[in-house]
């Protein structure tokens, strides 16, 4: 299967030989990645209510869904063969991909800027490049330091109030005093294979000190992700496994869901398993920061009309309707536990005046912050993934970090000739 690097470099042809078309007769071709089954049955549902409410025009969507691990792949070949569908979704670190390489449809003459403003500023953020919104979501997403109150409480660990968060010495201290209560402290899953956790979920220690992965400005990586500042981040990052506050190979994917961690870091996907599962002794808080405040991780999947497009105006309101607090969000949401895109969609879900979910909100609205939009991302995110698995293993972190910087500095350097 072709890496996105590589198709990449197929996006970009396409825009040097023109556009395609796409068949005028009301029929809207959607494509989406094929997510939780209850996802997608929702997804159906939202497009039968679309076809039946607009069934007198003449208008209606056909919707074909295809695997992640295919999903990227199939719009690669579609762009080259100048047949990408009307409407489709895309993952929001790559919207800068397909805007280098001329694919997306500017959205904003369809949505009013009071419209614009109903969104929270992190679906706004991961969609604009240089200023313009190409893509907009549905859902976002949020990640936290999940805890159960009881096993910390047992270990004289103090919890923060309201939506309060630890820095990284009083989290480390926590682990510490955890550890020799003969308690697991946290489940960092480094199990996992996808080379986003990693981006994801780790990126935040760093902004959060004021480091980064990349200057935009400059396009430039070398300096940047291997500065002195990430470097020093991520040693102390590898000094929980190094005096074992975390495990570097876990077996359990859900240690914390079968209480063999007392905290879990880990994103609102696991909120309501996890609820199940601690009941009211389940506590939640901002990721620890290094800074004056925290930031949080944010970003998911999201909708994007195609410039292939002949009939735009049609595509928007397919758009419009699958991303509407009503017709949209409150199906999908409801279906998949995502957090919802807008701020008049919140209505719909009483739970978030509750814990977690109202720290979802909070840290989406106060210090949300999207994953760098550049159209060397998934070089970037593959390459500081590696350096991560590495570091926790063992490497030297700043040696590691300035491998990472070199291979992808070469890359956006040779882009450049």
């Amino acid at each position: 299967m072709k890496t996105l690097l590589a198709w990449l470099g197929i996006l970009v042809l396409v825009a040097s030989v023109g556009c395609g078309s796409v068949d005028d007769t009301g029929v809207i071709r959607v494509w989406s990645h094929q997510g939780q089954e209850a996802e997608n049955i929702a997804m159906r549902e939202i497009v039968a209510a679309f076809n039946e409410a607009h069934a007198d025009e003449g208008i209606r969507v056909e919707i074909n869904f295809f695997p992640d691990y295919q999903y990227t792949e199939r719009v690669a070949i579609a762009a080259a063969a100048r047949d990408l569908p009307d409407v489709f979704g895309l993952d929001g670190p790559t919207v800068a991909q397909f805007v280098a390489a001329g694919v997306l449809h500017p959205l904003t003459a369809y949505f009013s800027e009071d419209e614009l403003d109903d969104f929270l500023d992190t679906i706004i953020q991961q969609g604009t490049v240089d200023g313009t919104v190409y893509a907009l979501g549905a859902f976002d997403s949020a990640m936290v330091l999940y805890y159960n109150r009881d096993k910390l409480a047992a270990a004289g660990v103090e919890t923060p109030v309201g939506f309060e968060g630890w820095t990284w010495e009083e989290f480390v201290a926590a682990c510490k005093v955890l550890r020799d209560a003969g308690v697991d402290p946290v489940a960092l899953h480094m199990d996992v294979t996808a080379d986003e956790w990693y981006t994801y979920a780790f990126s935040p220690l760093i902004w959060s000190a004021g480091g980064a992965l990349i200057d935009l400005d400059q396009n430039q990586v070398e300096g940047v992700l291997n500065s002195a500042i990430n470097a020093d981040v991520l040693g102390h990052w590898q000094q929980l496994f190094d005096i074992g506050l975390a495990a570097r190979n876990p077996i359990n994917p859900d240690p914390f869901g079968v209480g063999e961690t007392a905290m879990d870091w880990n994103g609102h996907w696991m909120a309501r398993s996890h609820i199940e599962a601690h009941g009211e002794s389940l506590g939640a808080m901002p990721l620890p920061n290094w800074g004056d405040f925290p930031v949080a991780p944010s970003g998911s999947w999201c909708w994007a009309i195609s410039a292939l497009s002949n009939q735009p105006e049609l595509a928007a309101r397919w758009l419009r309707w699958v991303i509407d607090p009503s017709t949209g969000i409150k199906p999908i949401v409801s279906a998949g536990g995502a957090v919802p895109a807008r701020r008049s969609a919140f209505e719909y879900f009483p739970e978030y005046q509750n814990l977690p979910f109202s720290l979802f909100r909070h840290l989406l609205e106060t210090a949300g912050r999207s994953r760098p939009q550049t159209p060397h991302y998934p070089n970037l995110t593959q390459q500081f993934a590696a350096a991560l698995r590495d570091i926790a293993n063992g490497s030297d972190p700043q040696e590691r970090l300035d491998e990472a910087a070199a291979a992808v500095q070469r890359m956006i350097d040779r882009s450049r000739r």
